[in-house]
């Protein structure tokens, strides 16, 4: 007997094994189990190759040299205005990947072509929508966003020409839904190292020329087709497309499927955009286009902590949901709950990094061009730690299609923050607006989070909050001590100097408590096997 196997070069006929259960005679089951760690551990890999830190390290000093800062600031303010117009997308873009991951082992049904051709077609009319309403929103943006008179027009350039862009490209989604599906996020790492080196190439020569802010539009542009000329050629490496006679046809059928569990991810969407692309609208609406350069600046090393982290989840998604589909409960529920831990911990590490660290990367980053107290990053930190962690429960539940409420807990979280914001900003400025979303998270995605994972692996808070998050508790207890005797600590030296003493004490110390505080034995003695493996 001869079962269907994804292979380096695609679908390919293997002998069957008299180790392998009956139930294991089905598309790609059985490879798929043995090398699940393995896509993990290499998308980790292409994930944390630390270019995007190097990128936004060398392209904000480059347009800070440029630009002056409420340039910056009204670049900053066109990136969040197309971000929201990327809501066109009605969760579409998660709808496929999760269907594609239900269709992939059993191409020959053509159900897996089909929702690629259905896909497809959805999302090119999504572009061509996108383009549109960028072009239609820059008209009169600039009176709703009181943008100053001098950078009206531009910014209706600059918003027309960025959404016309992503319009263009956004057909190329597929792709990585495809990659994603596949659990191939190294390649789609790797996609992004060559957008972003191209796009600094690109912005570096532009800068010199004086195209100014259109430099930055230059780079976008350089770097989208980039990234889709990649994804492609690797798909069709991969060969992840299904062999011709399997592909199917765009249907009703898959549309409607698509179609709904997309429209439940959809409000999802809407709450994660206001939570995550308002805050410079609030902010240069309420503080200035002066502070929302300096928040834009200053949240950078939050960012790419949060990246840093959410991959670990991101990474493991797809395999979770892999599991999902084929009924493996034990062993979701003991994977789920080593990525929880895992992402807790980590993210005790990274935010104890930026509490640490941030003011002083910033003296030296900006050359005292950008100050920010301490207080902030002590804020942020903790709403990192929030987001981080009950953004893995929210994720589950929505490759588990148990979206249901969580739609609109997710949606109301995402409004109140803003409304809260817009009022406390005025008076609190920038504190009382992470203030509120630290508060908005725990009243939210945070409870309803960890009351879903109560139900759906039918254990109790005390266990969840006791047991699985016990080891990262006792972790951010000691990195709490460490915190506070570093940030004490105002060495009489050069902040160059200082920071690099403050970094490899945090790394050195907080590395070393992760391994034998925050790890389960579980975790430790796994990590342990593969590391044996490798050598």
């Amino acid at each position: 007997m001869a079962f269907l196997r994804p292979g380096r070069n695609g679908l390919k006929r293997a002998k069957s094994h008299p180790k392998l259960r009956a139930n294991d005679y089905e598309f790609g089951k059985c490879t798929t189990r043995m090398s699940r760690v393995r896509n993990a551990v290499r998308s980790l890999v292409s994930g944390y190759a630390g270019v995007n830190v190097l990128y936004t390290l060398a392209s904000v000093p480059l347009a800070l040299h440029y630009l002056s800062k409420d340039e910056f600031g009204l670049w900053a303010l066109v990136t969040q205005i197309t971000s929201y117009l990327m809501l066109i997308d009605m969760g579409m873009t998660g709808s496929v990947s999760r269907f594609l991951i239900d269709h992939k082992d059993q191409p020959e049904t053509g159900e897996y072509g089909s929702v690629i051709k259905t896909g497809g077609l959805v999302f090119l009319v999504q572009g061509v929508c996108i383009a549109l309403g960028g072009y239609l929103l820059s008209f009169w943006l600039p009176q709703l966003l009181d943008v100053p008179g001098e950078f009206a027009k531009p910014f209706r350039f600059l918003v027309a020409a960025q959404c016309g862009i992503e319009g263009a490209f956004f057909v190329g989604r597929i792709l990585p839904s495809l990659l994603q599906a596949h659990q191939r996020f190294d390649v789609i790492g790797y996609s992004g190292i060559f957008q972003m080196a191209l796009g600094f190439g690109v912005q570096w020569v532009a800068f010199h020329r004086n195209w100014k802010l259109y430099s930055l539009l230059a780079a976008y542009f350089a770097s989208m087709s980039c990234g889709v000329l990649v994804n492609l050629v690797m798909v069709l490496r991969l060969r992840l497309f299904p062999p011709a006679q399997y592909w199917g046809h765009p249907s009703a059928k898959a549309f409607r499927a698509v179609f709904a569990y997309g429209n439940d991810l959809f409000l999802m969407t809407i709450g994660n955009q206001l939570l995550n692309a308002s805050q410079v609208i609030i902010v240069s609406r309420t503080l200035g286009m002066n502070t929302a350069a300096a928040w834009t600046v200053a949240t950078k090393s939050f960012q790419v902590a949060f990246q840093f982290v959410q991959r670990i989840f991101d990474f493991s998604a797809s395999a979770l949901a892999e599991m999902i589909v084929r009924g493996e409960r034990a062993n979701l529920r003991r994977r789920f709950r080593h990525v929880l831990l895992l992402t807790a911990s980590a993210v005790i590490l990274a935010g104890a990094f930026t509490v640490v660290c941030n003011r002083d990367f910033l003296l030296v980053w900006t050359k005292g061009t950008v100050s920010w107290p301490w207080w902030n990053d002590a804020l942020l930190s903790l709403l990192l730690i929030f987001n981080c962690v009950s953004r893995c429960y929210i994720g589950l539940a929505s490759y588990a299609k148990q979206i249901k409420t969580m739609r609109w807990v997710y949606f109301l979280e995402g409004i109140s923050f803003v409304l809260a914001a817009s009022l406390v900003a005025p008076q609190f400025g920038i504190p009382g607006i992470i203030l509120m979303a630290i508060l908005a998270n725990l009243v939210w995605s945070g409870s309803y989070g960890v009351r879903w994972a109560k139900g759906y692996f039918d254990v109790s808070v005390s266990e969840i909050l006791g047991v699985w998050f016990g080891p990262a508790f006792s972790y951010f207890l000691l990195m709490l001590v460490l915190i506070t005797g570093l940030c004490s600590l105002n060495f009489p030296i050069l902040p160059i100097a200082r920071l690099a003493i403050k970094a490899a004490a945090t790394a050195a110390i907080g590395t070393s408590l992760l391994w034998f505080t925050g790890l389960c034995k579980e975790l430790r003695a796994e990590a342990k096997g593969r590391l044996r493996s490798f050598r």
